[in-house]
């Protein structure tokens, strides 16, 4: 039996995020009402948040020279298998510039890192072996379509969530070459849209076809997760109050596995999903205000 319940493909990030009042136009200037820096980067972010859930969880990264040591402490603390997390010599860690207005409209500008060539690593097979589900993240698709061929090839599950990386890293053809061995697939609403067009499909249904479980994250309407057998709408977790929506589908994915550790059913997991998303959105940063499994049942039981 593999020692990790979740092994994460994706990124280890450091957040800047600035607030401004308003998103800048093309050659114009804004003065920032804020900046915090922050740990974060998708595939850190589900990690640490799935595995102060309890589940048993290893991260597959590359970082660079200057990788914070706090942040790998943070990591460490989490109880998080970090075999895989791999600093490389020759390049500055990945970062991310975060600018936020009053709606929570954001636009982001990202440096990559080593991760922009893991194609040239040596395969982080440990998380692989190791762990009953890959969740590949963001990332390069030539070095994830190597992860997902040999988790198949090993029969483990596989979950593909490119995130907002589909739009401007993937495309058709490599896209194709991943999703072909996903038994899930996560996506938001344009996510979706840019999924069907490079495979030519005109449902979300039809990517049944390719995928066992879709799940669709909706904001503020929700989520739906579709099987074959059925199409589940899951309600959103009301906050106490809205402070920064970044890693709120993180958050999601993290609550859903947490759910599926524990065998529920895929739209209780969905709801464990939405409430930690509604816990993480309370502070600022995606790792700030991770809730406790009691935390978890008590806010999802006022809700159902």
């Amino acid at each position: 039996m593999p020692e990790n319940y979740l092994g994460v493909f994706g990124h280890v990030v450091v957040d800047n995020i600035f607030n401004v009042p308003s998103l800048p136009k093309v050659n114009s200037s804004i003065a920032t009402t804020g900046l915090e820096m922050a740990y974060g980067g998708t595939g850190a972010n589900i990690a640490i948040i799935a595995s102060r859930l309890g589940v048993r969880t290893a991260l597959a990264s590359f970082v660079g020279e200057g990788f914070p040591d706090e942040y790998k402490q943070i990591l460490e603390n989490a109880g998080i298998d970090l075999t895989d997390l791999k600093a490389i010599d020759g390049y500055s860690t990945p970062q991310a510039w975060i600018f936020v207005d009053p709606e929570q409209n954001q636009t982001t500008i990202f440096h990559q890192g080593p991760m922009a060539d893991a194609a040239k690593f040596e395969l982080q097979r440990h998380t692989i072996e190791e762990s009953q589900i890959i969740h590949i993240g963001t990332g390069r698709p030539e070095y994830y379509q190597k992860v997902a061929e040999l988790a198949s090839s090993m029969g483990k599950k596989i979950a593909f969530d490119p995130a907002q990386e589909l739009s401007y890293v993937y495309s058709p053809e490599s896209f194709k070459n991943v999703i072909q061995y996903a038994d899930y697939f996560f996506a938001n609403e344009s996510e979706l849209a840019t999924a069907l067009s490079y495979l030519d499909l005109k449902e979300e249904s039809d990517l049944l076809d390719l995928v066992k479980v879709l799940i669709i994250t909706k904001g503020d309407k929700g989520s739906e997760i579709i099987t074959p057998a059925e199409r589940m709408h899951i309600p959103v977790v009301h906050s106490e109050a809205v402070m920064d929506i970044t890693g709120a589908g993180d958050a999601y994915r993290a609550g859903f596995y947490a759910g599926l550790q524990k065998d529920l059913d895929l739209d209780r997991c969905g709801l464990i999903g939405s409430t930690v998303a509604s816990f993480v959105i309370e502070e600022k940063g995606p790792q700030t205000n991770i809730p406790t499994w009691d935390q978890v049942e008590d806010r999802m039981d006022k809700t159902a």
